[in-house]
């Protein structure tokens, strides 16, 4: 695809800028781009513009840093079997591409693949790098490692710390940059893989239950993903038991509910866990959207959402299938919904107490859509209670922290790359405004979203 416009300079002027670091919105400003990179930022008359740069009328419009997705699965993979049973996952090339494209045309210029099979999370990485393919650069894990094939396509088996380092090998060899640890790690196997990760100087993130976050931090991982770790041992100690004969009895999505309804948001276990976060600078990516469309998960705005005709065919057909609540009743919802109310406010409370939040879609789960997914993540943070200035940060500086490239993008500043989305509304005052797209930028060179839309088709 060409981009828009890829002129050696383009000044921006007469906008108003919102720099990703939390300060409030200048407005008026002049912002000149030159060689992909962001060469001056000031005041209107503060900064000229280079002979023959293209000078855009930014006047009436806002300017804020590329959005970086910390959760974008976009190795898509079609998976062939029931849930019920093991899933095996197969990649699909031309569906990931078009992800991509989705992505970018909703302002996202930067993603964390957080679990891939290795080598094609790799080589759409250097594709896109290359420019063989348009999207968002690409920070990709490898297959997640746990004790169990069940997503197979997506996870490698282990069982012993042996097998945990040498699947860290295979995938550093590859060429992945971070290590994902799955669900049913326990403490040994989690610090086997966080230890020969760092060694091999890869990242290490987890999405983990049988290790619970506490002792996560603890062991010196780099990030974890979700809202909530599930694990019994942040419950008050008189709830656990029920809630792990729930999870023998309902399984593990439905004794969720369990967990939420026991959890203590004020008690001390959650308060070790987040003492531990902020201590350590773990970074979280929340993925509320995740949660909302399984406790949520008969609520039409996300089943009958126009957004869906955006999807690419084969990932909107599996949405229904891949549902993990299918088979929850009316009285299952109930609870979700009830649920969905503690969630929120312990998202809040990470927030509140300085861990380094983060902007995830999850996509592409059942319901969720690339890239106005992300959108609508923001908007459930607002919902949570978070400032939308704060919001913002989340999705740009903060999430640069966290991927350790904030030398390089997720603020305006001279000497970054130009990463960047022109809005036509301030997202400031309503955070739905960060849909309204006229172009993005990525490196330099411009894309109009509407045609990347329709190469996405």
């Amino acid at each position: 695809m060409i981009p828009l416009f890829a002129a050696a300079a383009v000044v921006v002027a007469g906008v108003t800028v919102i720099d990703g670091t939390g300060a409030a919105p200048r407005p008026d400003s002049t912002v000149v781009i030159r060689e992909g990179r962001i060469a001056a930022v000031g005041r209107a008359g503060e900064v000229e513009a280079p002979p023959g740069a293209q000078v855009v009328d930014g006047r009436g419009k806002f300017l804020v840093p590329g959005f970086v997705d910390t959760h974008a699965h976009v190795a898509y993979l079609e998976w062939k079997r029931d849930f019920k049973r093991r899933a095996q996952g197969v990649f699909d090339r031309a569906t990931s591409e078009k992800t991509l494209k989705l992505l970018l045309a909703f302002g996202v210029t930067t993603v964390r693949n957080p679990a891939a099979p290795a080598e094609q999370g790799v080589r759409l990485r250097e594709d896109v790098a290359k420019g063989r393919i348009a999207g968002p650069r690409i920070f990709t894990a490898g297959d997640a490692i746990d004790r169990t094939a069940y997503f197979d396509g997506l996870t490698r088996p282990v069982a012993t710390a042996d097998d945990v380092r040498a699947e860290i090998a295979r995938q550093a060899k590859i060429g992945v940059d971070y290590v994902k640890l799955y669900a049913h790690l326990p403490p040994e196997l989690v610090a086997a893989g966080i230890a020969e990760a760092h060694a091999r100087g890869l990242k290490a993130v987890g999405h983990l239950q049988e290790t619970s976050w506490t002792e996560a931090a603890a062991l010196g991982i780099d990030g974890l993903c979700h809202g909530a770790d599930w694990s019994e041992k942040e419950l008050p100690a008189g709830k656990r038991e029920a809630y792990l004969k729930d999870i023998a009895l309902r399984g593990p999505m439905k004794a969720r509910l369990t967990w939420l309804e026991a959890v203590d948001p004020k008690g001390p276990e959650i308060a070790a866990m987040v003492e531990a976060l902020t201590r350590r600078s773990v970074a979280v990516d929340p993925t509320l959207i995740a949660s909302a469309t399984k406790f949520r998960g008969d609520d039409r705005e996300y089943t009958e959402s126009p957004e869906l005709s955006l999807a690419p065919a084969w990932m909107r057909a599996s949405f229904p299938r891949l549902s993990a609540v299918r088979d929850w009743n009316a009285a299952d919802f109930r609870r979700g919904h009830a649920a969905w109310e503690k969630m929120l406010a312990l998202v809040k409370l990470y927030a509140d107490r300085g861990v380094l939040l983060t902007v995830g879609s999850d996509e592409p789960n059942a319901w969720i859509v690339p890239g106005p997914s992300l959108h609508r993540e923001m908007a459930l943070l607002v919902q949570a209670g978070i400032p939308r200035g704060d919001v913002l940060k989340m999705a740009t500086a903060n999430a640069a922290k966290a991927l350790g490239i904030e030398s390089e993008v997720g603020t305006i500043e001279a000497g970054k790359r130009a990463d960047l989305v022109l809005l036509t509304a301030d997202p400031t005052a309503d955070m739905s405004n960060t849909r309204r797209i006229e172009w993005v930028m990525k490196g330099g060179r411009r894309y109009d979203p509407k045609r990347l839309l329709s190469e996405a088709r």
